[in-house]
């Protein structure tokens, strides 16, 4: 073993851990600096919910079996074209969502890149769109439930049709 703790690859990973564990200790920031990274990673709106609130306790298994080290999720809206959405063709409206779906999973992941820049720990919690996790086949096929997210950090509230009505954007 002697030698192996010699090697300069390890040598050099051991002095990067130092170096990084004593510079980049993880930031708190406040409500408005983590809003702003989030509107400028492109979001038109967010909000934030806290580990623990009554309106999520449902989803508390979940958020710990993927990311125990969460304090807070973060919610954000992406803003549609309207005629795009409204219009009866559905290849037009279908392409619209399409997009929108893919932007806001870009939205996220620029949001997890800046917070991991500044040495907070992140992660997307599930892909916008269809859910991904098959071997959950006839259950809960997704990681985190973005609507009662949505609705709890204060972006609107659950219609008929069972998304979340943004009190702006609709």
């Amino acid at each position: 073993m002697a030698q192996l703790a010699e090697h300069p690859t390890v040598k050099h990973f051991y002095e990067v851990t130092v170096d990084r564990a004593e510079t980049s200790l993880p930031q708190v920031l406040d409500a408005a600096s983590l809003r702003r990274i989030c509107l400028d990673a492109g979001a038109d709106d967010v909000g934030f919910v806290e580990r623990g609130r009554p309106e999520i306790a449902d989803q508390e298994a979940d958020i710990e079996s993927v990311f125990p080290k969460t304090r807070t999720l973060i919610s954000f809206v992406m803003r549609m074209n309207r005629e795009n959405i409204r219009t009866p063709a559905r290849s037009i409206s279908n392409l619209e969502f399409h997009h929108t779906t893919d932007e806001a999973n870009a939205v996220a992941r620029r949001i997890v890149s800046a917070l991991e820049k500044l040495g907070i720990g992140a992660i997307n919690g599930g892909a916008a769109g269809f859910p991904m996790e098959a071997d959950r086949w006839g259950s809960k096929m997704w990681v985190i439930s973005h609507k009662p997210v949505a609705v709890a950090a204060g972006l609107g509230q659950m219609g008929i049709h069972r998304n979340v009505i943004h009190p702006k954007f609709g």
